[in-house]
């Protein structure tokens, strides 16, 4: 394991690749979004807007890209726990906590004020469904407010109709759960830390599997309360309630930190890669849908992670300027996508922008969507997330950055 591979030249953690990693998996959601909003604006009777969503490639690429940035988050961060465990014998909650507010919410609550403050004033998108979104979202609109403002879109999501420009925010409050506890359950188990995580993980995808078994053997237990439906729910946000995911990016933090080469190695193996990849594309193809393949995707994308940023050796470089960048600005890429989409949208709609012409219309609609995102998520990351930035790093115990060019930026 090379130096240069944990540390920029100013000491700083550092892994090279991920601001690539962070910039495809930031794109594939946009893709994701796109067709899956074309799809919720076409008339099945007319189809004047055909999409791509109905295909399993669709729904998957944006599912693998928020994994990604699932195992890559708990990758890092937990990294750096046990950097600061290393260093002083503890970890520091208060400092953490407030390093993560400075870094997520200042963004966050942005969107989510203009999701529903600004956004219905100058849109209408209609829904598949007959009813707009607009209309929609006044159905009991504090209490969805409140869900999205105190972290809890994830449970939103299932409650109620999509509430438009915002509703990829399911999984930042999923990650802010999770980290509500992990650093407090890291430090508590940090004696005992790899055992720990790996029982974390198991037990995850243990109660996902028997939530499934529970389903298909529905008739054997019958239940008044929990009906077939609401199990059917459960075990939805069940699976989107990721933490294993994340998880697994800290077990690889560990294996990492800790040098075990002998699992690395076994890692770095080109064969190990090559069957990753085999069996990642092919789940790009059908409806991933069996037991424990939260678990089992999130092992993949690790394989994948792991080799492009710590295995020198490994043919493919997601490191330069450009990637840099790109991948600084993808939070912002993240959250204000679909706010870009829909206002590009909301525009095209209102004066029937190539409405007839479908090439022309995705040409302009993806083309729009990309700038407007690139644009916005720029200005934020200069204007609004560097100021929180330079806030946040007063509390860095161990000090990190996403940008080995650059000292003044932080992870």
């Amino acid at each position: 394991m090379s130096e240069t591979t944990q540390k920029s030249k100013d000491s700083k953690v550092y892994f090279p690749g991920l601001n690539g990693i962070r910039f495809f998996a930031a794109f594939s959601v946009i893709f994701h979004h796109v067709e899956q909003t074309k799809w919720w604006i076409n008339d099945p009777a007319t189809n004047q807007y055909p999409n791509l969503w109905l295909s399993m490639f669709c729904d998957n690429i944006g599912h693998k890209g928020r994994i990604i940035f699932f195992v890559l988050s708990g990758f890092l961060i937990t990294y750096l726990f046990l950097a600061e465990i290393n260093k002083t014998g503890t970890l520091n909650l208060r400092k953490f906590h407030t390093r993560r507010v400075l870094r997520v919410w200042p963004v966050y609550l942005i969107v989510v004020l203009f999701g529903f403050l600004l956004l219905p004033l100058y849109t209408n998108i209609p829904y598949h469904y007959g009813v707009s979104f607009n209309e929609s979202i006044q159905d009991g609109y504090w209490l969805k407010f409140g869900f999205f403002f105190f972290m809890m879109a994830n449970i939103a999501r299932f409650l109620w109709q999509p509430v438009l420009g915002i509703s990829q925010l399911w999984s930042i409050a999923v990650q802010e759960q999770f980290y509500l506890v992990w650093p407090f359950l890291t430090r508590l188990f940090k004696n005992y830390f790899l055992p720990f995580v790996i029982f974390f993980i198991a037990s995850k995808v243990s109660i996902e599997v028997l939530l499934k078994i529970y389903r298909e053997n529905y008739e054997w237990f019958p239940n008044q309360i929990i009906t077939l439906n609401r199990l059917s729910t459960i075990i939805k946000w069940w699976e989107i309630f990721a933490v294993d995911q994340l998880a697994i990016g800290a077990l690889c933090a560990y294996l990492f930190f800790h040098k075990k080469m002998s699992i690395l190695n076994f890692v770095y193996n080109k064969w190990v890669v090559v069957v990753t990849t085999i069996i990642y594309t092919y789940l790009f193809f059908i409806k991933v849908d069996f037991y424990g393949h939260t678990f089992v995707e999130g092992i993949i994308a690790a394989v994948l992670m792991l080799n492009i940023s710590t295995n020198p050796k490994f043919p493919v470089k997601l490191e330069n300027r450009t990637y840099n960048y790109l991948g600084n600005i993808s939070y912002g890429i993240y959250l204000f996508h679909n706010i870009a989409m829909i206002t590009v949208l909301n525009y095209m709609l209102k004066y029937s922008l190539f409405s007839t012409n479908d090439i022309m219309f995705n040409v302009v609609f993806y083309a729009g969507t990309v700038v407007l995102t690139l644009a916005i998520s720029a200005f934020s990351y200069k204007y609004i997330e560097n100021y929180f930035l330079k806030l946040k790093s007063k509390y860095e115990v161990i000090k990190s950055t996403r940008n080995q060019l650059s000292k003044s930026q932080n992870a």
